[in-house]
């Protein structure tokens, strides 16, 4: 896993592509290698849905139009 690429970009994008779909359907040397080499976590469903996001734009916004 940490071996020196002598591929190119696109060959690189391809093998990385690769290990997203594998890592989809579950194998965990492919996630164990995206953490590794390109530092991706991976989220569960359950996990992305439980997700909160601030937007400070709007939350600006929405303080504005109250006042």
């Amino acid at each position: 896993m940490g071996a020196q690429w002598s591929l190119s970009q696109e060959e690189e994008d391809m093998h990385r592509q690769s290990l997203f779909r594998k890592a989809r359907k579950g194998d965990e040397k492919a996630k164990q290698e995206l953490q590794e080499v390109y530092g991706v976590r991976l989220w569960a469903e359950h996990e992305r849905a439980e997700l909160v996001y601030e937007n400070p734009r709007y939350a600006a916004r929405r303080g504005k139009q109250k006042s």
